[in-house]
């Protein structure tokens, strides 16, 4: 039941062979990357974002608004409403 040389051999040597090529694929790429830059970047697009939403919403509540209003004729009662004398 003994692990036999062969054995051994095909689970060292990848081993070995991996821990070797390792710090070569661990190397730093050429292209740095500044993390201040990457934050405000992010916070510029959301707060384009938040902008557009914001415009939107006042938009759409203006447009409410002005479409509801008492004075517009549309909205006069005609009479009472049911149920009320």
């Amino acid at each position: 039941m003994g692990i036999s040389l062969r054995h051994a051999v095909i689970l060292i040597v990848p081993v070995v062979v991996f821990s070797i090529i390792q710090p070569a694929f661990a190397q730093e790429s050429d292209r740095v990357i500044i993390n201040r830059v990457e934050v405000w970047g992010l916070f510029y697009k959301g707060m384009v974002i938040a902008f557009t939403i914001g415009a939107v919403i006042m938009g759409v509540i203006a447009y409410v608004v002005f479409r509801f209003r008492e004075s517009n004729p549309k909205n006069i009662p005609r009479g009472l409403p049911e149920g009320h004398q």
